[in-house]
């Protein structure tokens, strides 16, 4: 082994942080000097590199120990960004694609004018402030839109289409209407095929549903599904493409009717009143006068939150008359115009105001009142059914009910009383009473 000379200065041993020789003895004193070379071998190496590198330090075995933290720092700001993308990127189609996420809640949006009122104000739910109200954006009349189409049910023009608007899952709805009021047999036989049926809908953003109504539509061919989301926000889009459908593929049809799955309705006295008019433009319903909008999302009936209509998409104090959306009838003609009219007519979320109120105002139509059309529920009274051409909110089991009583001929009504009207019933809810008295005060019969 080479010796080494540890020489001493300015009263300290160079090196003496590796340790201090305490014996004499030459073979101790070697083994130290052995020890002290490595440590200031060490110590030269430290002194060769930069004095200035920020948190880098060099180990005995010459690794760089910032690396490791470095990578694990840039890993968790890309992590972050990644979390920050996701947030970003719904918000943003929410806001620039509101068409995606109609009948859904929008992310709120800068308004275009002074913000400080409508965001004040409860948005109404799928169209916001900044949502467009331009039906040519949402239904494309230039295109065919039908995801669904019935094959050749006008191939010869009916005197009467009834489109029945219905949701997604109501198949036992619709189930129940083919095996009542709209049973193929009748329809081809006992009114010799002048009248056809049809359901129209909108998608689910449940695959299975949709599944399922490609197979009840291969089933019965009498199924029109539309490219938007089923809500009740959206019934006006469902409205408008009833027109857009009838008028592209059913416009020699005489007269259409629209109505709801949950409507009972008498075919042979619509017919009888259809055939005993004279008017060549016909839009014939339930009228409703003088209603006022609601502007509380807040009121106390249940049922209101639905009908609430913000400032910014209605500003009148009052409808004009229209007609109540669970059954109205028009001429062929009528319905033409009502779809122009439809086209350059801000979007309103109440249907029945939309089309058979303002876009009938428009088109300079006149919606008229006949007093067989009600949306009030009915006694279940064959006597009372038989002079209603619809009736109410009529679930799946009571259409089989009303079927029965109606085409009961051991009844005999000549000698009976006529009434119009459920009576009035306070449930211990109160939701029964509250229901009637919120239609008194929002909804004023025509006189």
């Amino acid at each position: 082994m080479s010796r080494v000379v540890i020489s001493r200065g300015r009263g300290k041993w160079r090196g003496a942080k590796c340790g201090v020789i305490r014996q004499s003895s030459r073979q101790k004193g070697e083994r130290f000097i052995y020890a002290s070379c490595a440590c200031s071998s060490e110590m030269e190496r430290s002194r060769q590199l930069p004095k200035d590198l920020p948190a880098i330090t060099v180990n005995s075995n010459g690794s760089v120990k910032g690396k490791a933290s470095f990578v694990r720092r840039l890993a968790i700001g890309f992590v972050i960004l990644a979390i920050l993308g996701l947030l970003y990127v719904p918000a943003y189609h929410s806001a620039q694609s509101p068409f995606l996420n109609l009948g859904e809640t929008p992310s709120p949006a800068e308004p275009l004018g002074s913000s400080r009122f409508v965001t004040s104000m409860a948005q109404l739910p799928g169209w916001s402030y900044n949502t467009s109200r331009d039906l040519c954006a949402y239904i494309h009349p230039e295109n065919n839109t039908s995801i669904l189409n019935p094959t050749g049910i006008c191939l010869l023009p009916p005197y009467l289409l009834i489109i029945i608007c219905s949701a997604v899952a109501n198949q036992e709805a619709r189930t129940a209407i083919r095996s009542t009021w709209a049973n193929k047999y009748n329809l081809d036989n006992l009114y010799n095929s002048t009248v056809k049926i049809a359901f129209l809908l909108g998608k689910s953003d449940n695959d299975t549903l949709n599944n399922l109504i490609i197979e009840e539509n291969s089933q019965y061919n009498d199924i029109v599904q539309e490219r938007f989301f089923d809500t009740y926000n959206n019934l006006t889009l469902k409205s408008v493409m009833i027109l857009k459908w009838v008028t592209s593929n059913c416009d020699q049809a005489k007269y259409l009717m629209k109505t709801d799955d949950d409507m009972f309705v008498n075919i042979p006295l619509l017919l009888q009143t259809l055939r005993s008019r004279t008017q060549t433009e016909t839009l014939l319903g339930s009228l409703i006068c003088s209603a006022k909008p609601i502007l509380d999302p807040k009121n106390k009936w249940q049922v209101s939150f639905r009908l609430y209509t913000p400032k910014y998409m209605y500003s009148e104090k009052t409808y004009p008359n229209y007609l109540s959306g669970t059954g109205y009838v028009m001429s062929m003609g009528v319905a033409s115009k009502l779809y122009q009219a439809a086209l350059v007519t801000p979007l309103l979320h109440l249907e029945d105001v939309y089309v058979t109120g303002l876009c009938a105002k428009r088109a300079k139509v006149r919606p008229m009142n006949h007093p067989a059309f009600s949306y009030s529920p009915r006694k279940l009274d064959p006597c009372v059914l038989r002079n209603a051409i619809t009736t109410h909110k009529v679930n799946a089991s009571n259409m089989y009910v009303i079927w029965v009583k109606m085409n009961n001929t051991n009844v005999s009504c000549s000698n009976r009383t006529r009434t119009d009207r459920k009576p009035i019933t306070l449930s211990r809810s109160g939701r029964n009473a509250g229901y009637y008295v919120f239609k008194r005060k929002t909804i004023n019969k025509c006189v």
